[in-house]
This record gives C-alpha cells, structure tokens and sequence, in this order.
C-alpha cells in the first residue's frame, strides 16, 4: 500500500513543482512587482492558521477519504487556471482568488496527508516511512522544476499548469486502491477546541520538543522566505531567465534529497536534537552565503547546501515529535509542525516582498536569515535540546 501511494504522491508532487515554477514567473511576468509577488505567497499560506483545526479532523474523520476530497479539489484549481491562461483572459486576481482555495485546501489535506503514514507502515518503520514521504517530495522538487522551467520556455504557463492538473490523477487512482486501519486507541472524541489544546499541551510539556518546535516557526519566518524571491534573483540580479530558474528550484530539491539521505543514515546514531543544531546553523550560514554571492553558479552551489540543512530540520523535528506522540495525538502533533512551517509563511511573504522593494533581494534575504543564525547559535546552549532522541 505504502508503495502505491508513495508513487502516485510523488507523480502529483512533480507536477505541483511545475506549476509552481510557471505561476511564480507569470506572476511576476503580469506584475513586475517583488510586492504582489509576496502577496501570492500571503494569500496562499494564510489559511494554514487553520492547519491545527486540519489535524483535530485527520484524527476525527476517515484520512483516505479526506484526501480523496482534498487531492480532487487541487486538481481542478490547476485545470481552472491552465483553461484561463490558455484563453489569454487570466489575471493577477484570479490567481489570487485560487491560491486562496488551495490554501484553505492545504490547511486540512497536509495534516492529513503526513499522519496518513502510521497507518501504512508498521510503527516500528514509522521513521522510515516519514523519510521516504518527504523524500517523494523533495526528489519531486528535483525533477519538477527542471521539468517546469524547459516547458515554460518551450510551451508557456498554460501547459504547465495543465500538467499539473493531469498529475492529481496519480495520487487519485493510488487512494482509491489502498484501504487503511484505523489507528486510535478507542479515546471518545472531546470538543474541537479541547482537543485543539490537547496536542499543544503536549508539546509545550516538553521543552526539548517545544524548543525544536519554535526552531521550525523560525525557520519558516525567516529563513524559508527566501524562496520567494528567487524569480526576483533570476530576473533581476544574475538575469539567468526562466530556465535559469527552474535550475535555482532544482539546485535547493538535490541538496534537500541528499539532506534526507543524510538524515536517514544519521538518524539512528546521532541524537535528533544534535543533528538539527547541525542543520540550523548551517542552513543559516548556507542561505546568508546565497544571498551575498556574486555568481549564479556560487549561489546554485549555497543553495544546495540551504536545501539539504533545511530539510533535515524539518523532517528530524517532524520525526522526532510523530515518535514521541501517542496514535490518538499524532495528527494534532503533525498538524502543529506544519502549522509552524506554513502558519508564518503569509506574513514572511509580504514581509521579505516589502524589504526586498526597499532594500533589494539580496540584502532583505541576508538581513532576514540573521535571525535564524542567532536562533541556531540559542540552541545549542539548551541541553533539553542537545538530548532530543
């Protein structure tokens, strides 16, 4: 089961990344603004405030189902915006309109979508599962945007876009075909808000974890942003074009792939918490090199080094919460983790939008990912941290 679904997930994966790429540059092709640039990334990662409301109903409700519904949604979102740009009527404000109904979409389906795991792994391989899950995306992020930067050059946004709505049907038809168990330890179901507090209680219970996890909102707020402006960097600071960027996107998902393998080998013989004090300060540095670097081929080298310091910060951290939450807790748990990732996200894309107006891209990265240097260097001096398992 793990199997199907692993690859019907990965060839949907693929074509997100393609569109991603293709709606990045038509935004900034239609505005020409870092600004409403930023606000694309606002308007989608807003609803993920919700994301914990996401996770109480993964926990409630049947997750194959919620997918079903979910994946479907995102499928006809990316057929609605290829039809309108194949008929030369899209505009700036019907891309906003439906990446506001894929946020709200994401706010339920990631929760649901991580927690799924435990249910087709044994528990025992639960850490495994999670690495391959992540590795499905981040591969992706490999293939796609260099898939996705060729076809913008070759035949423009519109098929992209419609490749994209194609690629949902891998994950559809893997849904259909897996049937799952429930996972719950028979707990009656509490009241959403209750339940809500629950899982953070959890979490702040232990300040390891709790710690780890303000790593990730930090990480999201300012570190992450930087992805946002990489249209920005293409086009404006090394003008490498669209192809050029696809690259940039390329670059990030091999060091993110190779930061997973790295996690996987490491995972079992160095403490989490040692190894995500590793990632956090070299994810800080990596990204600070990236955005002073005077060459695309430097920057291409640093960003690399970004992607895979950040996603073994993100997946140990995930690991490590989803193997300390008990089955009944485990989609509230996840769905803070991703709340954390997703929630700041919003804000940091009109915040690193503005400064990059104000600054340029280069010095509102740089100034941005200071803070998570500092925040890095805080970690390694708290010994609940050093000793997260």
């Amino acid at each position: 089961m793990f199997r199907r679904y692993w690859v019907g997930a990965f060839l949907s994966f693929v074509g997100s990344w393609i569109q991603n790429v293709a709606q990045s540059w038509l935004v900034y092709d239609l505005t020409r603004s870092e600004f409403l640039l930023g606000m694309v990334g606002f308007v989608q990662g807003l609803p993920m405030l919700l994301a914990p409301v996401g996770g109480a109903l993964a926990d409630r409700w049947n997750r194959r189902g919620i997918l079903l519904v979910t994946q479907s949604l995102f499928a006809l979102s990316a057929l609605v915006l290829a039809i309108l740009t194949y008929a030369g009527r899209v505009r700036y404000e019907f891309i906003l309109a439906l990446v506001a109904l894929n946020g709200v979409v994401s706010a339920v389906d990631l929760p649901t979508r991580q927690s799924l795991v435990a249910h087709l792994v044994p528990r025992e391989d639960l850490a495994n599962g999670i690495a391959l899950n992540a590795a499905a995306f981040h591969t992706a992020r490999i293939v796609g945007p260099a898939l996705g930067g060729l076809l913008l050059e070759w035949v423009g946004p519109a098929t992209c876009f419609l490749v994209n709505a194609l690629s949902f049907g891998a994950i559809l038809i893997a849904l259909a075909t897996i049937r799952i168990s429930s996972v719950s330890d028979g707990r009656q179901s509490e009241g959403l808000f209750r339940s809500l507090r629950e899982g953070f209680a959890f979490i702040r219970a232990r300040r390891g974890l709790m710690m780890l996890w303000l790593d990730v909102f930090v990480l999201s707020t300012f570190g992450l942003p930087y992805l946002v402006l990489l249209p920005v960097f293409a086009a404006e600071v090394w003008q490498i074009g669209k192809t050029g960027l696809g690259q940039l996107y390329t670059f990030a998902g091999i060091g993110s792939l190779g930061g997973l393998l790295i996690t996987a080998r490491l995972g079992n013989e160095v403490p989490r918490g040692w190894l995500i004090i590793l990632a956090a300060n070299g994810f800080g540095w990596s990204v600070l090199g990236f955005a002073l670097a005077d060459s695309p081929w430097l920057a291409k080298g640093l960003l690399v080094l970004a992607g895979m310091f950040g996603i073994m910060q993100l997946v140990s951290t995930n690991t490590a919460l989803q193997m300390a939450a008990p089955d009944y807790l485990r989609g509230r748990v996840v769905s803070l983790h991703t709340w954390a990732i997703n929630a700041p996200a919003p804000f940091a894309a009109l915040m690193i939008g503005k400064l990059a107006q104000q600054w340029g891209a280069p010095a509102a990265v740089a100034g941005c990912v200071s803070i998570c240097i500092v925040f890095a260097a805080v970690l390694a001096f708290l010994r609940e941290v050093r000793g997260v398992r």
